[in-house]
């Protein structure tokens, strides 16, 4: 008897750890989508910024989601959402205002320049969305859980102030001016705009935290596991659609260059890097949902915190491998190596924890 119970106690404790790697696995692919979904937009010479935003929009948040739901979840997904409209619409609800978090990130980075913003929305988004279920109950952690997240957290706050101020020194290394020529009054409001940026921008992953129950449902609806966790992201993009769809439009608009959208010869190659972003940066919110779920109650918290670390050393990998950092000095290179090292530490922390969890 005593031998039955150990061997099934072993026999959970390894699906619990084989689900927890799973989980770790697909968070960290999902980074590195998420990282590495802007390099198309490097190559688009032919649109302006609000052409391409616009059809990564429409690919991330309607095509592939809805896509999906219509293709893959035999009508669970729609019939679900149907029939659970108060639920839905506060996920959608999230939705609008992560897509409004995207926006202020446009304008804070013409206030404040990428280096800045980056650093301040990064940093307000990882704690934010991952601590934010947790302050509001949505899911429960043991204190030394809580202490642990938030120590590798704290690192990876350091590494972002490091990563800005590195940036910071590159450009004045390459005779690039970073500063913006503001009154004491307007470097206030764009301070504000960058938090307001940060904090809804976590939106999307408290969103995700509400509408966990319309994944379950899906599941035990026959929907397959993989596709399960469209019912939660479908109503929250079409939520955030409305702003990352809408600006750019009416930029286009403005403009009168809708006629640049044109599918000709000369455009297939941007409608196909700004469609690849969207398949990236739709691929990374799919895998980070079904890892997140596979790590348990606390999945959304570690998982997101996790998505985003990958993600940032995934786009710092990328900058240095497409020469952003050459002839740039001895001293922002030092710091960028040091915001890196800490990154991994605040990596290896949080995936250490959940394991052992």
């Amino acid at each position: 008897m005593k031998y039955s119970i150990s061997t099934a106690r072993w026999r959970q404790q390894t699906m619990i750890l084989e689900s927890s790697t799973k989980g770790l696995f697909l968070v960290a692919v999902a980074g590195l989508f998420n990282g590495s979904f802007g390099g198309p937009a490097k190559r688009i010479t032919a649109w302006k910024w609000e052409h391409i935003w616009l059809i990564y929009s429409f690919c991330a948040m309607a095509l592939l989601p809805v896509g999906l739901a219509l293709n893959l979840s035999h009508g669970v997904i729609l019939n679900l959402l149907a029939s659970e409209p108060g639920l839905s619409l506060k996920v959608a609800g999230f939705g609008v205002l992560w897509g409004f978090g995207s926006l202020l990130f446009g304008v804070s980075l013409a206030r404040l320049g990428m280096t800045i913003t980056n650093a301040m929305v990064n940093g307000i988004v990882v704690f934010l969305g991952s601590l934010g279920p947790v302050l509001i109950g949505a899911v429960r952690v043991s204190p030394r859980q809580l202490m642990w997240l938030v120590g590798g957290e704290g690192l990876l706050a350091v590494s972002l102030l490091l990563c800005a101020i590195a940036s910071i020194n590159r450009d004045r290394a390459k005779g690039i001016s970073s500063s913006r020529s503001f009154s004491r009054a307007q470097s206030i409001v764009a301070v504000l705009i960058t938090v307001a940026a940060g904090v809804l921008s976590s939106m999307l992953n408290i969103g995700f935290v509400f509408g966990a129950s319309l994944a379950d449902k899906a599941k035990t609806s026959g929907c397959p596991t993989f596709v399960a966790t469209v019912a939660i992201w479908m109503p929250a993009l079409l939520g955030g659609l409305i702003s990352n769809m809408g600006y750019p439009a009416y930029l286009i608009s403005r403009n009168k260059s809708w006629s640049s959208l044109s599918v000709d010869r000369g455009n297939i190659g941007s409608w196909l890097r700004a469609l690849s972003m969207g398949v990236l940066w739709f691929g990374a919110i799919l895998l980070y949902g079904i890892g997140a779920s596979s790590l348990g109650s606390a999945g959304a918290v570690y998982g997101y915190a996790l998505v985003i670390t990958v993600s940032i050393l995934t786009s710092n990998a990328w900058g240095a491998l497409t020469g952003e950092w050459k002839n740039s000095g001895a001293r922002p290179k030092a710091l960028m190596w040091l915001s890196t090292a800490l990154l991994i530490g605040a990596l290896v922390i949080l995936a250490g924890q959940r394991v052992s969890s």
